[in-house]
Formats: structure tokens, C-alpha cells, sequence
């Protein structure tokens, strides 16, 4: 097995890099990168070179502050804690460049706030700030993507299940496909305590507690094996999850999440077979 599995993960992640450098440019219904505005890797002096790992470094500050103000209550990264490696940028730079180029710097140094860069509109550089963000962090969550769907099987239920268990069964896979191993388990234990209404307390003749009906799904043989044992794993996982985040994902490894959704395949594979 590779250690890459998608083969468009490195080259769309190197067609995002010229996207964000600004060097792609459209000629009727072709679009060619890397080579526009006189910046090809072949031109480029060695400060040039250097000045476009600033510029990315800058960019990427900016684009993961704007995200950060967004989706997170904790304060986005400060500005001067891009200063160590803007410091190792300019020893690769010529000493000419380096000593003219050094003002212009100070404001980093000091810790002052940086503008989104360009000439933009608020709104409109805010928005590539998060595209750019977005589109980074998704391109390097696709080969893991791509490695954990491929180690699923296939789900062939004898019985379809209710349209309540087939959205949480999606909704479990994305999570665990997108590395949300929180998220996942909670699905995995709503996907079974679902398919335990659906299959061994339709009535509701049980108090409708997890425990409870997969002691009933025992008492009837609807679970065998090793089966009940999963299912109570699977509730305690999901109970975790959701009761004591910290401690989940100080025990949950990802080995273990993807165990959780593998017994939750396996429990739906029992629960919804025919009669024998």
C-alpha cells in the first residue's frame, strides 16, 4: 500500500499553490499554471524565490485568522508569531536585499496587526482569505479521505432500514471519513439506539434505553456473538462523546473510532437480516 492513495490530492494541491501566488492565467477554455506574471520557477532569482515564501507566509496568517474569528472562542494566532520564520526567510536572502529590506518588517517585530493583503474591498478579501483557507484544509484532508474509504467494505443489509438510520449511517461516515472522530461516535451510537426502535422495540413496549433494548435484542437473539458486546461499546462511546469530550478524545484514539464504526456496521448487519 502507498502512502498516498489519491493521486489528485498532490497535484491539485500544487494547482492551489498557483492559484494563491496569483500565477494562473485563462486563454479561451484553457487555464495554464505557473507560468504567468513572470514568475515562473525557471525566472525567479533567489530573492524572488524568498519574497513568495513570504508572501504565502503573510496570506496564510491572514486566511487562518479570518476562519479562526468565525468557527473558534479561542483568540486567532497573534501576528508576531510568524517573526522566527520570517527571521529564517531573510537569512535566505542576499545581504543587499536583507539590510533594504528590513524595515519593512518592523511592524511584525512589534507585533502590530497585518491588513489582509491587496487592494481588495473588506468583504471581498475576507472572502479569499476563507477560500483560500477552506480549500488548503480540504485538499489536505483528501488522502485520508480517500485511505479510509477505501479499507470499508461494502454494506449489503438483507432488510433496508428506516430513512431515520440510513441518514445517520451517512452522516457517521462523512464524520469519520473528514477525521471528526467526536462527531462520529455520537452518530454511531444514534444509528444503533435507531435500529434497536426500529427492530426490537417498534412498539415501545421497553423503557426505550439503549441497555435496555439491546438486553431485549439478546433475550430475542436478534444480537449473537459478539454483538451485544459492540453495541454497549458503541453506547459508551457515543455516551462519552457526548457527556465528557475531553476524557473521549484522551481515550479514543482514531484506531479506536474507526472500531466503533466497524462494530456498528457489523450491528446493523445482525439486526437487519431476514428471519432464518
Amino acid at each position: 500500500m502507498t502512502d498516498r492513495l489519491s493521486k489528485r490530492s498532490p497535484l491539485l494541491a500544487e494547482i492551489l499553490r498557483y492559484i494563491n501566488d496569483g500565477n494562473y492565467e485563462r486563454a479561451g477554455d484553457v487555464w495554464s499554471f505557473g507560468i504567468g506574471h513572470g514568475s515562473s520557477r525557471a525566472h525567479s532569482n533567489q530573492d524572488e524565490a524568498v519574497f513568495q515564501k513570504m508572501r504565502r507566509l503573510v496570506y496564510d496568517h491572514v486566511a487562518r485568522t479570518v476562519a479562526i474569528q468565525r468557527t473558534s472562542l479561542a483568540n486567532p494566532p497573534a501576528v508576531d508569531s510568524l517573526a522566527e520564520e520570517f527571521s529564517k526567510l531573510m537569512d535566505e536572502l542576499t545581504p543587499q536585499t536583507r539590510e533594504a529590506l528590513g524595515q519593512a518588517f518592523v511592524p511584525i517585530a512589534t507585533g502590530q496587526d497585518l491588513p489582509i493583503p491587496g487592494a481588495t474591498p473588506e468583504a471581498e478579501g475576507e472572502l479569499d482569505a476563507l477560500d483560500r483557507y477552506y480549500a488548503k484544509e480540504i485538499l489536505e484532508k483528501l488522502d485520508g479521505i480517500v485511505s479510509r474509504a477505501s479499507a470499508l467494505g461494502r454494506m449489503d443489509l438483507e432488510i433496508l432500514p428506516n430513512r431515520r438510520v440510513q441518514f445517520l449511517f451517512d452522516e457517521a461516515h462523512r464524520c469519520y471519513l473528514y477525521g471528526f472522530h467526536l462527531a462520529c461516535a455520537v452518530f454511531c451510537r444514534a444509528i444503533v439506539e435507531g435500529a434497536l426502535k426500529e427492530v426490537v422495540d417498534p412498539d415501545s413496549e421497553t423503557n426505550r434505553s439503549i441497555h435496555d433494548m439491546i438486553g431485549v435484542a439478546v433475550e430475542k437473539n436478534v444480537l449473537t456473538d459478539d454483538r451485544p458486546r459492540c453495541a454497549r461499546e458503541i453506547a459508551k462511546a457515543g455516551n462519552r462523546a457526548i457527556h465528557d469530550p475531553e476524557m473521549f478524545d484522551r481515550d479514543y484514539s482514531a484506531e479506536k473510532v474507526e472500531e466503533i464504526l466497524t462494530n456498528t456496521r457489523k450491528v446493523l448487519g445482525e439486526l437487519y437480516r431476514l428471519p432464518s
